[in-house]
């Protein structure tokens, strides 16, 4: 009779565990603004891609959208990314606009002026625009020496990761400022 009575209490508990519900899953989003112009409705939209410069695989844009009804202009900076592999090619924009690219210049810069200081410990930075590309240096101390990494986001399984030097972060700089001149 206890075997029958612990047998049902077990089969009752694990049937109202299971009846429990389950914690919904966030999927990714963007706190990016984006184009507001870009998503309006019933409209003509005019879309304009002025190549500012190239880093690594990257190529820095001025995207410019305009409704045309009402000649209202937007423009931001645009980080085009492509990859290709066996059985698929891919190209994806992701954009900043004005004020975070002040921002993110001002980052890097103290990136570049923390790699001049002397440091005896790991030490990490990193500056993750609202598009979620994430910019940062990590101090390796092993190797005494400085890593400088972009990571952008492709999907929820793979991340592109670009590793650069001491003279290339004063490439991106100088291309970011080219860019933001022209914003």
């Amino acid at each position: 009779m206890k075997r029958i009575i612990i047998l049902i209490s077990c089969v009752l508990g694990a049937w109202g565990h299971a009846q429990t519900t389950l914690p919904s899953i966030q999927r990714f989003t963007t706190t990016s603004r984006g184009l507001s112009v870009n998503s309006r409705k019933g409209t003509l939209i005019e879309k304009k891609i002025i190549n500012v410069g190239r880093f690594k695989n990257l190529n820095i844009q001025k995207i410019v959208t305009k409704d045309v009804s009402d000649n209202s202009p937007e423009t931001l900076l645009g980080i085009m990314y492509e990859y290709e592999t066996f059985d698929e090619i891919s190209k994806k924009t992701l954009t900043i606009d004005k004020n975070e690219l002040e921002k993110l210049i001002q980052a890097l810069q103290i990136m570049e002026q923390k790699e001049n200081e002397k440091t005896n410990q790991e030490t990490k930075y990193k500056f993750v625009t609202m598009s979620n590309i994430e910019f940062g240096s990590v101090y390796r101390e092993k190797l005494s020496s400085w890593l400088h990494y972009i990571k952008i986001p492709s999907n929820h399984f793979n991340q592109n990761v670009l590793d650069f030097n001491k003279d290339e972060l004063k490439e991106l700089i100088a291309i970011l400022k080219k860019a933001e001149q022209e914003l």
